[in-house]
């Protein structure tokens, strides 16, 4: 078995993490910053942003979303799986809150911020529209 000296080829990487411990608290704040603002809007629903789809097979989609779990609000990242055998329809859907994201991850679903934000105007409007403007005493 060789004999592998772990410090010598170690001691690159142990050099960058102080570079790596300032990289995730950037990108924490840069993702709390969203959150604090997007609970500052007037956002009644829960908010969708599609970002994985396969025109092939709609029923399978993977989406950015802003929804209440486990009492508040927060980050997941939802894919979607329609069954749509036995004449029945039930959504299958795996949930993975923020926390439990990689950095990886939160890193590449900064990217889709934009179209979560236009969502969320799209989707406050369609929850508007189901309401109405009678107020419920129509």
């Amino acid at each position: 078995m060789a004999n592998l000296d772990l410090r010598t080829l170690s001691a690159p990487l142990e050099a960058l993490r102080p570079d790596v411990e300032a990289a995730y608290q950037r990108l924490d704040r840069q993702w709390e910053s969203i959150a604090e603002h997007l609970k500052g809007l007037p956002i009644p629903c829960s908010i969708e942003f599609v970002f994985d789809y396969n025109e092939f097979m709609p029923e399978r989609y993977s989406a950015l979303e802003w929804r209440k779990i486990n009492g508040s609000k927060r980050f997941c990242i939802v894919n979607y799986d329609e069954d749509r055998s036995n004449y029945e329809q039930t959504s299958i859907c795996s949930i993975r809150p923020f926390e439990e994201w990689s950095a990886e991850e939160r890193v590449n679903m900064l990217q889709h911020i934009p179209g979560l934000f236009e969502a969320a105007t799209r989707q406050t409007k369609e929850f508007i529209e189901k309401i109405g403007n009678g107020g419920g005493n129509e």
